[in-house]
């Protein structure tokens, strides 16, 4: 009977055990079978298939004329497939494209061992020249784990066109790619890095394609199972005329600094008309493969976005906001004549006129025409520091245009009241400074640019736009709306004596040289000292039919260029005749001297108090 109990519990035991390596067995199929089934139906469908993905081309970006200025075209991309049995021969197909490619031996090899441990498949190399495709075709044939696969690629019609608001693009970074790969980048993928092409990122990228392939062990590509197309990004038309962009460009390489920047806008409503920085740089040379011999090396990209960034005192153009103020203020008549024998004295300072021969007796009209300094150190005396820094305010000196562009400045406000804020007294002499553009100010090209927009429209500061039409992926579409950033509020006839005064420096003044035919012109010539080398020129303008509103109002800016009427408005005269398509017409002679007269009492200051701090200048 004991014998029986011991037998009934050892196969009881016996039993349960059976039992447990049941369940087991049980929770081990229930967890492969159904809690990794996704898992190790990845893994089965790697055994025999790879995935490739195919960069997606980019929206295309266009001018307001429809231009292209940025499109797409097809490129060819070296992958490499792992195989079962390939690892013997890696070394020997590392040597063999870097004999091809122009890598480093190592780096392939590590590459392919590391897809080879992954079995995963990798791009070598991209945006391939014919020439070397050719090559590797051979090598194709030899390594069956090689193929090649054509893909989209960002081209540039234009090459160095329009470059620091068109952008460029390059491979995105890993702690950028941490950012995206949520919304789909790869780690190899290709974004905007500056302008246009990185603010619309999101608007212009595609959504990038895939071919799953069945391969063999060995990795022969045995058949194409499907591929999921690609889907091109959004298209970006901008307000960019590129006639007149070409025409800025051309004329900047040709001027004496070789070097500038332009801003051209609508003064109707702020778009961008023409947006220049010389030394510029072409996008395609980021996106040219690394084995083509034909790259140029990449060392110094001009960056640097002057027409937003660079800050430079604004010279005689400065006069339109001083004049704005001397005649608005009602305190001085226009007709009030100054008589210039090249230069001014203040206490025991001389403030020299750009002409040292003077420019004998003049009145506003006259002294805007001719730039004449000693004018405006004297009416500007007259007025004060504090009217002309309230002006400034108005026309939004020191304070960015806020076009959307990273790396805008603000420049620098100059008067009587930054300096108070910082604890510092304003002196005469300052105001004289200040009265012709000089001293502490400071300004950007797209700030003098938005001041000569707002005369030409008679007082409205509009937000420069460069985008006026999104056509999103979804069908969807923005029109961009003109913004009004402020109002510059001056007497009608202020701005009809500041509009007229700004046609007389083109018909009989410093401007004579920009004189277009059929075409009014208006503008004002400035140059700025530059104590590291040749002045700077400026030149700001609007032009339009006779009779009609001004079309165009901007800046150009020489750095190092010399004189502004010299340098500065031959730049603005090939803008205007490529915007009207017309030809120069010979300039007229310089607005004669008034006659002689002896000058009222008033009309010199001579009762200023010495001044405490001032310095010499020049036009």
């Amino acid at each position: 009977m004991r014998q029986d109990v011991v037998y009934h519990d050892r196969l009881r035991v016996l039993w349960i055990a059976y039992y447990c390596c049941v369940a087991v067995l049980g929770i081990r199929l229930m967890y492969l079978q159904v809690l990794r089934n996704v898992y190790y139906t990845q893994v089965a469908e790697r055994n025999r298939t790879q995935s490739i993905y195919q960069t997606a081309p980019r929206g295309r970006i266009y001018d307001r004329n429809g231009e292209a200025l940025a499109t797409s075209r097809p490129s060819f991309s070296l992958i490499y497939i792992p195989g079962r049995e390939e690892s013997p021969r890696l070394a020997s197909l590392a040597s063999d494209l870097s004999v091809e490619l122009g890598l480093d031996k190592e780096d392939l090899l590590s590459s392919l061992e590391e897809a080879w441990r992954e079995q995963a498949a990798i791009h070598l190399a991209e945006n391939l020249p014919l020439k070397i495709m050719f090559k590797l075709s051979e090598i194709k044939t030899l390594y069956p784990g090689v193929d090649l696969i054509v893909e989209a690629r960002r081209h540039y019609p234009r090459g160095a066109f329009a470059s620091h608001l068109m952008g460029y693009l390059g491979k995105v970074d890993r702690q950028a790619w941490n950012a995206l790969k949520a919304a789909g980048y790869r780690l190899d993928s290709r974004v905007g890095r500056m302008g246009i092409e990185r603010i619309f990122e999101r608007e212009l990228r595609g959504i990038d394609g895939e071919i799953r392939m069945e391969v063999d062990a060995q990795g022969h590509l045995k058949r194409i199972l499907d591929q999921v197309p690609w889907q091109t990004g959004g298209n970006l038309h901008l307000t960019l005329d590129a006639k007149l962009q070409a025409a800025a460009e051309d004329a900047i390489r040709s001027s004496p600094s070789k070097r500038g920047a332009v801003v051209v806008l609508d003064p109707k409503n702020g778009d961008v008309l023409a947006f220049s920085s010389i030394p510029d740089f072409d996008p395609n040379v980021f996106l040219m493969s690394e084995h083509d011999p034909d790259r140029p090396r990449i060392t110094n990209i001009p960056e640097f976005n002057q027409p937003i960034a660079g800050t430079y005192a604004p010279g005689s153009t400065f006069k339109i906001i001083t004049s704005a103020a001397i005649i608005n203020e009602g305190k001085i008549s226009v007709s009030d004549r100054i008589f210039c024998p090249g230069y001014f004295h203040l206490g025991n300072k001389k403030f020299r006129c750009w002409e040292k021969k003077g420019h004998r007796y003049q009145d506003w009209l006259a002294g805007i025409t001719n730039s004449c300094d000693t004018y405006f150190y004297q009416m500007g005396l007259r007025v004060g520091g504090d009217a002309i820094e309230r002006y400034q305010k108005m026309f939004r000196i020191g304070e960015e245009t806020r076009i959307g562009l990273p790396g805008e400045k603000s420049g620098k406000r100059f008067g009587p009241e930054e300096r108070r804020k910082r604890g510092k007294s304003w002196y005469d002499g300052d105001t004289v400074n200040l009265s012709i553009g000089q001293g502490e100010l400071l300004v950007t090209p797209i700030q003098m640019a938005s001041v000569v927009m707002a005369v030409a429209n008679r007082g409205t500061i509009w937000r420069p736009q460069f985008v006026r039409r999104i056509e999103y992926v979804d069908g969807s579409v923005y029109d961009a709306k003109p913004e009004a950033l402020g109002r510059v509020e001056l007497k009608p006839e202020t701005w009809d004596m500041l509009q007229k005064g700004l046609e007389n420096v083109v018909q009989a003044g410093t401007g004579g040289g920009v004189q277009v035919s059929g075409v009014m012109v208006a503008g004002k010539t400035g140059t700025a000292q530059n104590p590291h080398g040749e002045d700077h020129a400026w030149f700001v303008f609007y032009a339009g039919k006779p009779g009609e509103l001004p079309t165009l109002a901007g800046t150009v800016l020489v750095p190092h260029g010399g004189h502004g009427g010299s340098a500065a408005g031959p730049v603005a005269r090939k803008i205007i005749e490529a915007a009207f398509n017309t030809a120069p017409v010979k300039p007229k002679r310089e607005i004669a001297e008034p006659e002689e007269v002896r000058p009222k009492d008033d009309s010199l200051s001579d009762a200023l108090a010495p001044m405490k701090k001032s310095g010499e200048i020049s036009e």
